[in-house]
């Protein structure tokens, strides 16, 4: 799941939406929920209407899920994951396996989230001017020391510099100063620099 929210493969319902029509975003999510009742052989399956129906219901309140993200859930579910079906499926039992989806999507976005404001309290800390004064001074103030032996001391890469450079010099998002607009989205520092490699490996893929 932590692949399927960092890569963004596939869109939301609300793009789909946005770019192919309301129509095409629930026929879309219709074909999940069919090939997913259809998996069960139930003996009353559901009809083209109330599939229909329920689309439309989850469209109005998960419109932000994407598709491979219904994907994931469904699959959990014909994996019996979020419990036995008792030979009957409609629009609540499919409401219940997102909501149990849901609670699990929740923990990884948290622990995700964690992640990234460890590293963009580390950028800030470091960025800081009063910590580059800091550290300035104290480096000017260490007692001079004759090194006899070679030190292995890591240096950014070309790439690396670019990327904190490009981040350096983006423009602050108007609502919240930690943040840099990138692509007319908002980004922390560790969010655009995944979204510059992946940009970069996407690009040597192309060649």
């Amino acid at each position: 799941m932590q692949t399927i929210l960092q890569r963004k493969t596939s869109p939301a319902l609300s793009e789909l939406k946005k770019h192919r029509g309301e129509r095409a975003a629930i026929e879309v999510l219709v074909a999940l929920m069919d090939n997913c009742q259809a998996y069960f052989n139930l003996q009353q399956p559901m009809s083209a209407q109330q599939l229909m129906t329920t689309a439309e219901l989850i469209m109005e309140e998960y419109y932000y899920l994407r598709i491979d993200e219904f994907q994931l859930c469904f699959k959990s579910a014909m994996k019996g994951e979020y419990g036995p079906l008792y030979n009957r499926i409609d629009g609540q039992v499919f409401f219940e396996w997102i909501k149990k989806f849901m609670i699990t999507r929740e923990s990884v976005v948290t622990k995700m989230r964690q992640n990234d404001q460890v590293m963009n309290n580390i950028y800030e800390i470091f960025n800081h001017p009063a910590m580059k004064a800091a550290l300035e001074k104290t480096v000017e103030e260490m007692p001079k020391v004759e090194i006899k032996a070679d030190t292995t001391e890591r240096k950014l890469t070309p790439f690396e510099q670019m990327v904190l450079d490009e981040y350096d010099a983006l423009p602050a998002w108007s609502d919240d100063a930690r943040f840099k607009v990138y692509n007319m989205r908002p980004y922390l520092f560790s969010e655009y620099r995944k979204e510059r490699y992946d940009e970069e490996i996407k690009n040597q893929n192309e060649y």
